[in-house]
């Protein structure tokens, strides 16, 4: 049995008729039914009717047309898969990603370079999740990496993964030492107010929900440093000093034995990484291969 079997038994089921069957796959009506009959043979069991008329299915050729009807379509999907897999090979695109998208999504960028090898791949860094977004508006990029709460007018996204943002203290810390047992032990974020912060510079978006937090707790905090980056705060308080709010994806492994992570209830402090793209533009297959790795990464 091969798969050249399958499909003659599939369009003889189809047409109901040897002839037709034969006429449609342009071969000769002896031939054909030769083969179907070898087939029978092989297998020991008859798969047609030939007294009806129209002939019909055996209650055996039932159940071989519906496993061929299965392996027909793998066929046909695995057929597909190999020439979007080479259309993607010659694609081209450009995609744009800050730091808190790339280190929410640290594996995806070389896997995708590997797998394209020979694609038109142009990969942009910014600080700013606002200019990825104008970016996109401009077609300047096909598809880029933004972090929830944005304006999303005119553009479309698929959601990636969220991450909650814990308060970050030195390991040495005393909060740290009495919940040493525990992970993410819940305090309040007033209980810091003595604290010296690393914040988010005053012109990044998240900066106004730090405000509004400390607002709620009824203190203005002791600043330290203002940064752009996650990095920057980890490595200050990894040092021993200061308080922060990061990710734990963004912590690296030379420092994550040197801070804890806190809960302070603050919801406001969830990070949505979506990728985005301009409403009503088609994406290539190559921007959609590239979402779809993604999302299978972060199930």
């Amino acid at each position: 049995m091969n798969f050249r079997h399958m499909q003659l038994v599939l369009k003889v089921a189809q047409m109901q008729s040897f002839t037709k069957a034969a006429n449609a796959l342009k071969v000769p009506q002896p031939s054909l039914s030769q083969s179907i009959f070898a087939l029978e043979k092989e297998l020991g069991v008859a798969l047609f009717n030939r007294s009806t008329n129209p002939i019909s299915l055996t209650h055996a050729g039932e159940i071989f047309l519906s496993k061929a009807m299965l392996i027909n379509d793998l066929c046909d999907d695995l057929t597909t898969q190999i020439k979007e897999l080479n259309t993607m090979q010659k694609g081209k695109i450009r995609i744009g990603f800050s730091q808190n998208g790339y280190s929410m999504l640290p594996d995806i960028l070389p896997k995708f370079c590997k797998r394209f090898d020979s694609a038109d791949i142009k990969i942009v860094q910014l600080f700013s999740t606002l200019k990825i977004r104008q970016m996109l508006l401009d077609d300047e990029i096909d598809i880029g990496m933004l972090i929830l709460p944005i304006d999303t007018t005119y553009l479309s996204y698929d959601i990636i993964k969220t991450n909650m943002t814990y308060l970050m203290l030195p390991i040495s810390h005393p909060f740290s030492v009495k919940f040493k047992n525990k992970i993410l032990p819940k305090i309040n974020i007033s209980d810091l107010k003595n604290e010296k912060f690393i914040l988010p510079k005053g012109t990044q978006r998240s900066r106004a929900i730090f405000d509004e937090i400390f607002s709620k707790a009824g203190f203005k905090p002791k600043i330290l440093c203002e940064t752009e980056t996650f990095d920057v705060a980890n490595s200050i308080v990894a040092s021993g000093v200061g308080a922060c709010c990061s990710i734990s994806d963004m912590i690296k492994d030379d420092k994550k034995d040197k801070v804890k992570l806190f809960d302070i209830n603050e919801p406001s402090l969830a990070k949505t990484l979506v990728i985005a793209y301009k409403k009503d533009k088609k994406l290539s297959k190559l921007a959609s291969g590239f979402i779809k790795m993604a999302k299978k990464y972060n199930k």
